[in-house]
């Protein structure tokens, strides 16, 4: 099966809202309007059509014209472009498995903050946030703090997040660059 490799290209940045935090009053996803910094807008990402031999046999990529999948069990997540997986699997950390946050389901990015704050008050970077918990708490994918990047998807240190996706420096570019506002992020495993 032929694969496309993306092409990042588009930034969007949103002011930092506090990451983990129960500084939403709602369980509602926070809308634009409550980010500090005025939103700024750019083009989608462009795939281009090299072909991208994939490593893995892909699943749960919904038909929509951007998503992300993550397979929690395995530690490892995986972008899509209408139906396709335009990525191998990825490396990250997560919650572990007693935690459960994000549930299986289907999720739409609400938020995109270049720097949000967690509750212990350390800087978040490029934070794509699609879950919100009953508390307020925003889980979101981002560049992966307080663990050794070279570790990020193993299996050991699975639980090291409070419910957000960890994830490498460049992949959290990759990500910030491609899902937007919108987007479904698809969990597949606890």
């Amino acid at each position: 099966m032929c694969r496309r490799r993306m092409t990042l290209v588009a930034v969007v940045a949103v002011g930092g809202v506090s990451c983990g935090g129960s500084d939403t009053a709602h369980d509602a996803p926070p809308g634009p309007s409550e980010s500090a910094a005025q939103p700024t807008t750019t083009a989608p990402p462009s795939v281009t059509a090299a072909p991208v031999v994939a490593t893995f046999d892909p699943e749960g990529c919904p038909e929509s014209t951007r998503a992300a999948v993550a397979d929690k069990a395995k530690q490892r997540y995986w972008l899509c472009r209408d139906g396709q997986a335009v990525t191998d699997e990825i490396p990250m950390t997560t919650a572990s498995s007693n935690y459960g946050l994000p549930p299986v389901g289907t999720y739409d990015v609400f938020a995109r903050d270049e720097t949000a704050v967690a509750v212990n008050g350390e800087p978040l970077e490029r934070f794509v946030a699609f879950y919100t918990t009953a508390r307020g708490n925003r889980i979101a994918f981002h560049e992966v703090v307080d663990q050794d990047p070279a570790t990020v998807g193993d299996l050991d240190q699975r639980g090291s997040s409070a419910g957000c996706f960890r994830v490498r420096e460049a992949d959290s570019v990759q990500v910030w660059n491609f899902l937007q506002v919108g987007d479904p992020v698809v969990i597949i495993s606890n």
